[in-house]
């Protein structure tokens, strides 16, 4: 089957809008996310524009700041601002962005709700997706017992997290893989792949057995060959797979940081 991620995200938000409502009457504010983006990036152009969207359908607040509206020399006085301020429950950078590797170790851990510190109290949004996506794809397939994973892309920034995860998993048989030592052949008996190279068409359906689980987190275009979902149990398309479920799950994140000020009120 092919994954519907519009309608599995839809499911989550239902859930989400009557939180962000509780949190709202609570607090007497809404839940608030503060992205800052480079307007240059067109995925990062695309991706905030769905996630505005996405927050005034959830009754969110969303606030941007662009990198050419603000000089990259005060993107840290901006941080830290934003860290102390009350009525912000998250602050996230969108990648790729420049310097992200200073800005992102400044964002406070209780606000970083898109997971990007090593110490964040949140799992990152796109792994978090990922997760519940597999859950779904194992109940639907009717797997049981001991999976055979491959994370394909595993020393990235989404496949280094997720494997950390997954290792925790007493059901997963792991196998990591990144694009420098790509072995095809490690794929023929796999249950579940999961790919995140960003690289397109890298998987295609002569590698992998039928009935495998493929679960595609690469952007704009896919990891997987399309010809993949004829041979597979689940597979999720790009786009319409995993981006719109790690959009809901960042919202996730946020709405469990503002319940977590409630909690401290």
């Amino acid at each position: 089957m092919v994954f519907d991620g519009k309608g599995f995200a839809a499911e989550v938000e239902e859930g989400l809008r009557v939180r962000a409502d509780g949190v709202a009457k609570s607090l007497g504010r809404r839940p608030k996310l503060v992205s800052i983006y480079n307007p240059l990036d067109e995925p990062s152009r695309v991706y905030t524009t769905i996630k505005s969207r996405k927050a005034k359908e959830l009754g969110v607040e969303f606030e941007v700041y662009q990198l050419d509206s603000l000089p990259v020399a005060q993107l840290s006085e901006l941080v830290n601002k934003l860290n102390s301020d009350k009525g912000v429950d998250g602050v996230m950078i969108q990648l790729p962005f420049p310097k992200s590797e200073d800005l992102i170790p400044l964002i406070d851990p209780k606000k970083d709700v898109d997971g990007l510190r090593e110490d964040s109290r949140f799992l990152p949004a796109t792994v978090r997706a990922v997760l519940a996506i597999l859950g779904e794809a194992k109940k639907l397939s009717a797997v049981s017992g001991q999976l055979s994973v491959v994370v394909v892309g595993s020393k990235g920034e989404v496949g280094r997290r997720l494997v950390t995860q997954l290792h925790s998993w007493p059901a997963a048989q792991l196998v990591e893989m990144g694009k420098e030592d790509f072995d095809p052949g490690k794929l023929s008996d796999a249950q579940v792949i999961i790919s995140a190279t960003g690289q397109a068409g890298l998987i295609t359906s002569d590698m992998v057995r039928d009935g495998v689980i493929a679960i595609d987190v690469g952007y704009p275009k896919g990891d997987f060959d399309p010809g993949v979902a004829d041979k597979a149990a689940f597979f999720t398309p790009v786009p319409g797979g995993v981006g719109p479920v790690t959009v809901v799950m960042l919202f996730a994140n946020l709405l469990e940081a503002s319940e977590l000020v409630l909690v401290k009120s």
